[in-house]
This record gives structure tokens, C-alpha cells and sequence, in this order.
């Protein structure tokens, strides 16, 4: 959306880990230089203002901060003088529509500020559990975790100026999708004319766990990692025990190692991020790790759990017995539907969602009133195939929430479908990954630059199709600058042969 006054743009260069998110979303404004540093334009015309918000919306470390303009729909940005929010009650709901998203995270902030852009100005509620405003949750698991940023400096600084109402630390316990209303915690109704569902994910836990050990962990929230860091500061650099071998799992030994802990990683199948990048790369972040000084216990699981009080004893189901003063589960999540049942929504793997993200109901029917964002949605993305996939990133939060605002305000009929090209990234112990597509769908995948040997290197995921090689993923190690080339790639036809002897199965 084109804005009407140019804007100024500042980079925190403490906070900024040259993830280069930003140069993907506005190469006019900012540039990864070949020698790995971030240039940027500080004063930025109007034409592109647009563009450099949704930069610092997408930034993970929130080292972006944009000033002035005229945001569309709206005052000037940086009024802080707005109209006072409008609060609940039949006083205000007089004569005004009111559209509630239920869920403070990334992906509800997302479409409530974007709902006031288009133009919104009905009565907006949004309703979070936890009691924190909206805050940057991949820096939980390391830079938050080590010390380096406070609570406050994992808030969202992009949109706090929105004009809208918050319920926090409110749980939602039902809905009455016919009569338009969601039940909290309590007994308390509250009607809507319009829902945004973007209530995320819960962090897995294990059955067989002991549930009320302190000495177990999940890291989903600000309270949970909280927990963690004031574990790793008791534990005083002795040994903690990560289940899980996905990116949050590596994330945290990463930083464990560097507080000093002997780390051993658990995971139930080899190597590491083998779902997400396959053998031949995850291989190379199982180096990385192992180089790092973490023990790897791969294809391994825990068969017994023995919590002593002053350490815990994990019994692996090769004999292997493990002893540790905490265990953190790095397990992935599970979508937060519970309190759909009985609504008579779809709610398989998450809410199930038309390919314009409004929701479908248990016969199929597409729900016009009520829209689903981020985590917890599960919708088919057409640039792959017709299959409801849920993507849980960051980057995928910000523009699934703003796409789903805008489905819900234009209607079913005539709401575009989304079909964005999913980014994320991560850091291994000094070296940068970063991913454009759904790797996990590729049964081929090729080196296309530098080389495996030295961990710098671009990877191309690709699956057959009838209309020939399908390109659906690309992943960077230590190459930020090179990965835009291939972002555009995502979703179409290969229609050229790959290198002679550089293509491997996955």
C-alpha cells in the first residue's frame, strides 16, 4: 500500500545479526554488501515507505525502526495523540461494527494493524492469554536466553500505536461461530461481527514426561524462557539435556554452549533438521554442532525418566543412561484448537482454511465472517499444490495475519488467495542459515554455489511434476546476499538441467 510522505529509517546495529530479511523485503532501502555489512537509505521517499515498514515488521531482532509519514487509513505514524482506544460495552458498540481477534500474538498484531490501514474504523478487541503485548519470539531460544535482550527489547515496536482494544492475560474458551460470538474465561461473551482465530501453537510435551518436574522445560512463551534462563543460571555451567533436533532444539544448544554447559542433544531420528533441510545439508549442521562440543544422541528416544530432586536421570532406549541438572523439549508445537471444538470448524492439523484463509467448516463450507492467521492456520498454498500445510515462521506470521485482514474485509468472493514463498533462518553457532520455500517437499536437492565442504554454500530443493522439475525451496549457509537470486525461482518449473554430478537425493 503506497503511503503519501517519506519516512526516515534508523538500524540499531547492536541488535542487527545481518539476517538480511530486510533486503528481501525492501532492496530500495537496504543491501547486504558482498563483506557481510547492512547499508541502508535513512531517508526514505514515499513511494517506498510502505515497504520499509514491512521490513521492520519482519526484522526478528526488531533493529529497524521507521519515523514519520503517513500511514494509509490513518494519522500521521508516529501521533501518539490518537483518539483514545474504544472499549467494550453496549455504549460503544452503538451504531459501530466490531471485528475481535482472538490471539495477541505476531500473527493477531498483524491483522489488527493492517484491518485500521484498509481503512477499518469500527470497534477492533484483540484478545491474548498471556499478559505481555506482542513480542519477538525466535530470539526467545537465544539472544533473550543468553542475557543479551531484556523483556522490553522483544516487544514489537512497528505497530504500537494501533488503535484497538486489549484484553490480555483473557483466555478464550469457545465459539459460537452461527450467533458470532467467542466465550472467555469466566463465562464472559463477546460478540463480533468479524474473527481473526490466531491463537498459535502449544509446545509439545511428552506423554511419559513427569508433568510436574521443575526440572523440564518447554521455551514457547516469555515465562517459559524466563524459566530456562533462570535454570541455566542455577545450573552454573554444568549439563543440560535438549530433546528435539529441529531449530528450536539446536537454537538452544547453541546457546547453552555459549554459557559454558555441557549440552547432549536427543533427537528420535538422524541427522539433525533432516524434516526441514533433508540428509545431505542437515548433516552439515550435525558438524557444526558436534565441532561446537555438543553430544549428539541421534536416532535415539527416552525410555525412563527418573527425577531425583537434585538432577534428573534420563534412561535412552539404547541403554545409554544420561544425568543432567534440566532437560528443555524442543519438540515443535501443536496448534491451539482446543477451544474450537464443538464449534463446528475443521480443525485437523489446525484450522483448516480456504486458499484465502477464511476458514472452513466440518462440511467443507467456507465460513465468511471469520478468518484464520499464522501458526495455527493450515491452508493450500496454490504456488506448490492444493494440500493445507501449516508454516510456522515469523515472517509468515506478519504477512498471512495482514493477507487474512484483508480476506476478512473484502469478502470470500472476492478476496485473492495467498500464496506467499515461506522464509525463515537460523544460527548455529556463528553460521547463518537462511531458507526461502518448503525444503521439506523437495526429493531432489542440488549444490548450486560454493560447496558442502566448506559450510558456505546455496542448496536448490526441487520435486518432480508433470510440467517438469519443480523448485520448492533454496537454503543459504553463509550466503545472505547470494539467496535473492533464487527467492524469485520458488513454486515455478526448472525448466533448464542441473548440473552434471552435483544433484543428490534428499
Amino acid at each position: 500500500m503506497p503511503e503519501s510522505e517519506p519516512v526516515r529509517v534508523s538500524v540499531d546495529n547492536n541488535r542487527c545479526h545481518i539476517y538480511g530479511i530486510c533486503q528481501q523485503e525492501a532492496p530500495e532501502v537496504f543491501r547486504v554488501s558482498e563483506g557481510g555489512s547492512l547499508h541502508y537509505t535513512p531517508s526514505v521517499p514515499a513511494e517506498f515507505a510502505a515497504r520499509a515498514r514491512q521490513a521492520a515488521r519482519c526484522c526478528p531482532m526488531q533493529a529497524i525502526a521507521v519515523r514519520g509519514g503517513q500511514r494509509p487509513g490513518g494519522g500521521p505514524a508516529d501521533d501518539k495523540s490518537r483518539r483514545p482506544p474504544l472499549r467494550s460495552g453496549a455504549g460503544s458498540r452503538t451504531g459501530r461494527r466490531r471485528i475481535v481477534v482472538a490471539g495477541g500474538g505476531l500473527a493477531g498484531l498483524s491483522a489488527a494493524t493492517r484491518l485500521r490501514e484498509r481503512g477499518f474504523d469500527g470497534e477492533l478487541v484483540v484478545v491474548g492469554e498471556e499478559d505481555a503485548r506482542p513480542y519477538s519470539r525466535p530470539p526467545l531460544s537465544k539472544q533473550y536466553l543468553a542475557g543479551e535482550l531484556t523483556d522490553g527489547e522483544l516487544a514489537f515496536r512497528a505497530d504500537d500505536a494501533l488503535d484497538a482494544h486489549w484484553l490480555l492475560g483473557a483466555r478464550v474458551v469457545d465459539l459460537d461461530a452461527r450467533a458470532g460470538a467467542l466465550e472467555l474465561r469466566g463465562g464472559e461473551r463477546l460478540p463480533f461481527d468479524g474473527l481473526v482465530i490466531a491463537t498459535g501453537v502449544d509446545a509439545k510435551r511428552l506423554p511419559e514426561a513427569p508433568v510436574l518436574s521443575d526440572r523440564i522445560r518447554t521455551i514457547r512463551t516469555l515465562a517459559d524462557a524466563a524459566a530456562v534462563r533462570r535454570a541455566m543460571a542455577h545450573a552454573k555451567a554444568r549439563h543440560v539435556v535438549i530433546l528435539g533436533g529441529g531449530f528450536v532444539g539446536c537454537e538452544l544448544a547453541c546457546t547453552a554452549r555459549a554459557q559454558g554447559m555441557d549440552v547432549t542433544l536427543v533427537v528420535h531420528s538422524a541427522p539433525l533438521l533432516r524434516r526441514v533441510l533433508g540428509t545431505l545439508v542437515g548433516g552439515v549442521v550435525g558438524r557444526i554442532q558436534e565441532r561446537a562440543g555438543v553430544e549428539l544422541k541421534l536416532g535415539r528416544e527416552v525410555a525412563d525418566w527418573q527425577d531425583h530432586g537434585d538432577v534428573l536421570r534420563l534412561q535412552l532406549d539404547d541403554g545409554t543412561t544420561l544425568t543432567c541438572d534440566f532437560v528443555v523439549l524442543g519438540l515443535g508445537g501443536e496448534p491451539r484448537t482446543e477451544w474450537l471444538r464443538g464449534s463446528g470448524l475443521d480443525i485437523g492439523d489446525g484450522v483448516r482454511c480456504t486458499p484465502t484463509c477464511h476458514v472452513r467448516d466440518v462440511w467443507g463450507r467456507t465460513v465468511p465472517h471469520i478468518v484464520a492467521a499464522g501458526d495455527v492456520a493450515s491452508w493450500p498454498n496454490a504456488r506448490f499444490d492444493d494440500k493445507p500445510r501449516r508454516v510456522e515462521h515469523l515472517i509468515h506470521a506478519v504477512e498471512m495475519g495482514q493477507h487474512a485482514a484483508d480476506a476478512l474485509l473484502r469478502g470470500p468472493d472476492r478476496a485473492a488467495r495467498f500464496t506467499p514463498v515461506p522464509r525463515f533462518w537460523s544460527e548455529q553457532h556463528g553460521t547463518r542459515i537462511q531458507a526461502v520455500g518448503i525444503p521439506a517437499l523437495a526429493e531432489e536437492v542440488e549444490i548450486v554455489e560454493g560447496s558442502l565442504r566448506s559450510e558456505r554454500f546455496i542448496a536448490r530443493y526441487s520435486r518432480p511434476t508433470p510440467y517438469g522439475p519443480q523448485v520448492v525451496g533454496a537454503v543459504a549457509f553463509n550466503m545472505p546476499l547470494e539467496l535473492l537470486a533464487y527467492r524469485d525461482q520458488i513454486g515455478r518449473a526448472r525448466l533448464q538441467p542441473p548440473a552434471i554430478g552435483r544433484r543428490r537425493r534428499r
